[in-house]
């Protein structure tokens, strides 16, 4: 979506910033999405710090993770069930 460079700054949104349209009885309004770290408004360095925090904390699960997928003692479990043996 294009938004004229007039608009943009006047609301200050900028490349990259996301926004959302929602529908009015008069029409559709768009509203830009505030960062984590703005949406602690007075303490702008506390979001910093919690978003990351949090950051880190899902990249070292991620970590974590794909250290578990790639072990090669972990057990290989079948991925097509085993059919069972019909009653006569």
């Amino acid at each position: 979506m294009h938004l004229p460079s007039e608009l943009r700054k006047r609301f200050g949104i900028r490349p990259g910033d996301k926004v959302e349209l929602r529908p009015t009885r008069t029409g559709i309004v768009l509203e830009r999405i505030p960062t984590w770290e703005e949406g602690f408004g007075e303490y702008p360095g506390v979001g910093r710090q919690i978003a990351t925090n949090s950051l880190k904390e899902k990249k070292a699960e991620l970590a974590k993770e794909e250290r578990r997928l790639r072990d090669p003692r972990r057990p290989v479990r079948r991925t097509v069930p085993r059919r069972r043996a019909s009653k006569p």
